[in-house]
């Protein structure tokens, strides 16, 4: 009696052993899928597998299931599946589930689960069917058959992406994300309409952000459009702009603006003249000259290097700001005697930035122990003429606030006397505790032309100090325009470089100053 007992129960084991599914296969997960009992339990199945147990050797039976399945949600957790899988296997499977009619929700979002898989795998056979896609009515798909469509560099859907991006009766947010595509792609048939987009607006909706950064992926097709349009020589341009109530101010402003990005110094003569722009209007005529001096900065345009001191007696902050920003760029040592003559004149804002232009460009520390033993009595007359001012409610405070600062300044100095012309020892300033110190290291380098400072720079990229990190991207920038050898040094680093973009997107203190990383990454790509 006993063995017939124990062999039963060992019979009951054994059934029940054979009876566990078996998580690696993928039969186990098509009869989750095809049998749950709910399409809510179908979906889950599907996000199980995706989570814990998904293996290439999942895709066809995935690819089975998306034909077989009803419901247009076990369908989209499937096609998110795939995608993230990028095997070339599954468009066919993918665009045959594409639902041209749909009119619910569900099936909507089908469809643009449906072109962010086929963006992802990449196939240019899912071309025809993502063209396809860009004209129905459901915006959310509409913007994933653009993003797919500019992932891929596709240029055979170049036509109907133009005319996303040319017409004035389309969403903004649409208009944007075609934009973008067109930049990726690259054709520099986008030029005549990315230029006349860096001007419009639509329901307080600026494209200058976008269309700007896809003319400097176009390149050179994009600055010979934009020379003529600086220096005024583009009649079309210009009535289209006086019909469309577009000052001649803003084409200039922003064709400088691109041009300085593109560091294209054929219209540099014109961008220089540009320093003496006049207006009735103060704000309009700084704006223009601030735009200017940023972009012969880029450049590093010695012709700017004159004009630019002549402006140094400008009382605005900001101006004066950008105008010894530009001279730090282009290592403007000419203008170091009247920065330091202007440290000492105008209101505290003013002489900060002259003080900031003699620490990027001097090697005098004494300098500063000048300007910090007249700080007090500068300043006081300033209280005299301002007393309403936050920073005169307390005199002491202040001026010790500022001379902590001008020491800091002091050790710019300090390193360029140490350093002198010495790449190397510039690199290793690279490393220095004060930022300001590392910024100046940084332009240094990328003025001196050594090969070896590229490599050395790239690894300095996620600075957090968004001028100091604005300093490293310029100063690679300039060094990979210089030397085949540096861009090949460059090169070596790009997927970091690209990792570092994809993991700071989204980070709202890093927005500004990725532009120009982007900018460097798309430079860098092009090799």
């Amino acid at each position: 009696m006993r063995r017939i007992i124990v062999g039963g129960l060992l019979s009951v084991a054994l059934l029940t052993s054979s009876c566990k599914q078996d998580p690696a296969l993928p039969e186990t997960w098509s009869k989750k899928i095809s049998e749950g009992k709910s399409t809510k339990e179908k979906v889950k199945a599907v996000e199980t597998l995706r989570e814990k147990h998904m293996s290439p050797a999942m895709v066809p039976m995935l690819e089975k299931e998306l034909a077989a399945a009803k419901k247009p949600e076990v369908k989209s957790a499937i096609a998110r599946v795939l995608g993230e899988q990028k095997s070339k296997s599954s468009v066919d499977a993918l665009v045959e589930a594409i639902d041209p009619a749909a009119s619910d929700s569900e099936t909507k979002t089908l469809n643009k689960e449906i072109a962010v898989a086929l963006g992802n795998i990449g196939d240019p056979k899912a071309l025809p069917a993502l063209t396809k896609l860009l004209k129905t009515k459901d915006n959310f798909t509409v913007l994933a058959a653009i993003d797919a469509l500019g992932t891929m560099d596709a240029k055979d859907a170049f036509d109907p992406l133009y005319a996303i991006a040319t017409d004035d009766a389309i969403e903004p947010f649409i208009t944007k994300k075609a934009i973008v595509a067109l930049g990726n792609i690259g054709d520099a048939r986008a030029v005549p309409g990315l230029v006349k987009a860096m001007f419009k607006e639509r329901k307080g909706v600026s494209f200058y952000m976008e269309s700007s950064f896809a003319l400097y992926q176009i390149g050179t097709p994009s600055a010979d459009a934009l020379i003529p349009v600086v220096e005024g020589k583009d009649k079309d341009l210009l009535d289209w702009a006086q019909k469309n109530n577009i000052k001649d101010v803003a084409l200039y402003a922003k064709g400088t603006q691109v041009l300085g990005d593109l560091h294209d110094r054929r219209a540099e003569k014109t961008i220089v003249s540009f320093l003496n722009f006049k207006s009735d209007f103060d704000d309009i005529k700084l704006i223009m000259r601030m735009r200017a001096a940023d972009a012969l900065g880029r450049m590093r345009s010695k012709e700017g290097v004159k004009p630019l001191a002549a402006l140094l007696d400008e009382v605005e902050a900001n101006a004066r700001r950008e105008y010894v920003w530009s001279l730090a760029r282009i290592g403007g040592t000419d203008a170091v005697a009247k920065l330091v003559e202007t440290s000492g004149k105008g209101p505290w804002g003013a002489r900060d930035e002259s003080m900031r232009g003699v620490a990027m460009l001097g090697s005098d520390p004494a300098v500063f122990d000048k300007a910090s033993a007249a700080e007090q009595k500068l300043f006081e007359a300033e209280c005299k003429d301002d007393p309403e001012m936050d920073e005169c409610k307390d005199v002491g405070a202040s001026v010790k606030k500022h001379q902590e600062k001008i020491a800091a300044y002091k050790l710019r100095a300090a390193a360029a006397a140490e350093c002198k012309t010495d790449a190397a020892c510039w690199v290793k300033q690279l490393d220095a505790a004060d930022h300001g110190v590392r910024e100046r290291a940084a332009y240094e380098l990328g003025r001196s032309g050594n090969v070896a400072a590229a490599s050395e720079l790239m690894k300095r990229l996620p600075e957090t100090n968004l001028d100091t990190r604005l300093a490293i991207i310029q100063g690679i920038d300039w060094l990979i325009e210089d030397s085949k050898d540096a861009m090949a040094e460059a090169r070596k680093s790009l997927p970091a470089l690209e990792k570092q973009i994809a993991d700071e997107k989204g980070k709202t203190e890093f927005v500004k100053v990725n532009e120009d990383l982007r900018r460097l990454l798309v430079k860098l790509k092009r090799g």
